[in-house]
């Protein structure tokens, strides 16, 4: 058993443990400012995974507030730095709604998780899988790089499309010295020189670009490696709570309408909240493409091949069928209604 599976086991553990611990039924609900909730009223825990910038601009504008005021959701948020830490707190229950990259996504459903997705956020071909080199760096090819130090996230969208990349060149993993660093942790190892390469994703790339001369040495863009974000929510919380699943969508919808209408304002804000310069921040944008729309049969293709490159890596014990824990009711509602 890796490191990522025995600590989804241990949390998975801990749902249980929770549920014997936790609080009883009959006990009156709080917000999370900690007063007293209306009658019926419920705490929802909304995850930014890996300080997206979308996820911040619906918080800043309160639009996810505004759905669940609908229904009686009052909203507690929290932050993880990638998927596999975000799916220890969701199998304790401590998120109730995020995203996922495809990586993190068959990582949950592989270890019984309680994972409902809910629909495609982004196809993931640009913005994101961008392995960048130092200026000073001769490696034209990822061949160039065997036998190097690589940053990189292991269990995340991330790491599938590395390992889909270098099966693509007639590679393998193995052939790589890969080190687990998460995004804020690999920017110092790429600008101290510890590591030779770095697979990240916007904004933190296109700010090495141009903070530091360092250069793309290929992506999925480039590699036309398709990369599924899903919108998902925890099962049970899903269940007891209808509508809920609607609401965190359709904030998301607003938040997606106004990126688009409001590109300038959307700029300005991840940049100040990045500390990022504003004309990378503004290319990271202009690269970044939302959808929020039901799963296809070509995007579920996507995810199951995903899913067995991870089975024959060792990354996963089990085969699974990437179509069985989703939902599509929820966005098909939400995209009826407009």
């Amino acid at each position: 058993m890796n490191k990522l599976q025995a600590l989804l086991a241990a949390a998975a553990l801990a749902i249980g443990l929770a549920g014997l611990t936790g609080c009883g039924a009959g006990q009156a609900a709080t917000t999370a400012s900690g007063k007293d909730a209306p009658k019926g009223a419920y705490t929802v825990n909304l995850a930014n995974n890996g300080g997206g910038g979308l996820f911040l601009l619906a918080k800043e504008k309160g639009w996810f507030e505004e759905e669940f005021a609908k229904i009686g959701g009052d909203i507690k948020w929290s932050e993880f730095p990638s998927g596999p830490a975000l799916l220890e707190a969701l199998a304790a229950g401590r998120v109730d709604f995020s995203w996922l990259g495809d990586g993190a996504a068959i990582s949950a459903q592989a270890n019984n998780l309680p994972i409902t997705t809910l629909s495609l956020l982004s196809e993931g071909l640009k913005g994101l899988n961008i392995v960048i080199v130092p200026a000073k760096s001769t490696a034209q090819s990822l061949a160039d790089l065997k036998g190097k130090k690589i940053a990189i996230a292991k269990g995340t969208t991330l790491h599938v499309f590395f390992i889909k990349a270098v099966k693509q060149a007639g590679l393998k993993e193995s052939d790589f010295q890969l080190i687990q660093l998460q995004a804020e942790e690999a920017v110092a190892a790429f600008e101290s020189g510890a590591v030779d390469a770095w697979v990240g994703l916007d904004p933190y790339t296109s700010i090495q670009i141009a903070k530091n001369g360092a250069r793309v040495l290929t992506s999925g863009e480039a590699l036309n490696i398709k990369a599924p974000v899903l919108t998902i929510g925890r099962t049970d919380f899903v269940k007891e709570h209808p509508g809920a699943a609607e609401a965190f969508l359709k904030g998301f919808e607003k938040a997606i309408a106004f990126q688009k209408e409001h590109r300038d304002e959307v700029v300005e804000f991840i940049a100040k909240a990045k500390k990022a310069d504003r004309a990378t921040i503004e290319l990271t944008v202009q690269n970044t493409e939302y959808s929020n729309v039901p799963i296809s049969k070509e995007i579920f293709g996507i995810q199951q091949a995903s899913a067995d490159i991870l089975l024959e890596a060792g990354f996963i014990k089990k085969k699974i069928d990437v179509t069985r824990n989703t939902d599509s009711k929820a966005i098909e509602a939400v995209k009826a209604a407009k």
